[in-house]
């Protein structure tokens, strides 16, 4: 007896051929969309940056031998610093692209031995990562880690090891040399960073704090000028 074939059997192979291609068209627009969605949230930046003398130098082309130079001096577990990264970031970068303004950021750690943790704790690793990443010239993973690790201060300072800021700086865009160089930091380095950076701000000002900004050698704006430091930039770009 011959066996009778099932008329729908060609159809039903070619409806699921093409629910396939069709979760696959899905599947890659929402990649598409997750990965756009990532590109859109990360700053484009016009600058260069260097690493010497434990301090990140931020400069664009635009900047000659007379453009005004401060440090900052910023702990990543300052919830003061967060909130003036918050509040003046867009007005130096902008300040820093168009030549007005050198920006030397100066990590500390001093937040580390007012919590007892040996300096070894989340400001020492963060000094000790960022200062790693500066070293790759990488302004753009730099620049959006900081402004990550910042803005997100209060969820990522009681959990974050070094691996994962090495790990944020992948995401970020962080070649894998980099995101290595990062992991593997001695986090002695945080506390070099840091100690010559409170030594400097001591030396300078007779005090350590943060987060504060210094210009030829004094605290702008001057704290009888009755400025909030919310208008640092303003100040050092007259």
């Amino acid at each position: 007896m011959s066996k009778v074939s099932d008329p729908n059997a060609k159809s039903g192979n070619g409806f699921i051929w093409g629910v396939g291609v069709l979760l696959v068209i899905i599947a890659v627009v929402i990649g598409y969309i997750v990965w756009n969605g990532k590109q859109a949230n990360e700053i484009e930046v016009n600058m260069s940056m260097d690493y010497k003398d434990n301090a990140i130098t931020l400069k664009s082309d635009a900047a000659n031998d007379d453009t005004p130079e401060v440090d900052l001096y910023e702990d990543f577990s300052c919830p003061h610093c967060a909130e003036l990264a918050e509040s003046t970031d867009e007005e130096m970068k902008q300040a820093i692209e168009d030549g007005k303004l050198v920006v030397h950021v100066r990590t500390l750690n001093f937040l580390d031995k007012v919590r007892d943790e040996n300096n070894d704790g989340y400001s020492t690793k963060a000094a000790a990562a960022l200062s790693e990443l500066a070293k790759s010239g990488d302004v753009k993973t730099y620049w959006n880690l900081r402004d990550y690790m910042m803005q997100n201060q209060q969820s990522v300072a009681t959990k974050w090891d070094i691996e994962d800021i090495a790990d944020q700086a992948k995401e970020l865009g962080a070649e894998d040399a980099v995101v290595d160089s990062i992991k593997n930091v001695d986090i002695e380095q945080g506390n070099k960073v840091g100690k010559a950076n409170s030594d400097k701000l001591k030396k300078e000002t007779d005090s350590v704090s943060s987060p504060r900004v210094v210009q030829n050698g004094k605290d702008i704006p001057d704290k009888d000028s009755g400025q909030s430091l919310n208008d640092w930039v303003d100040v050092a770009t007259k």
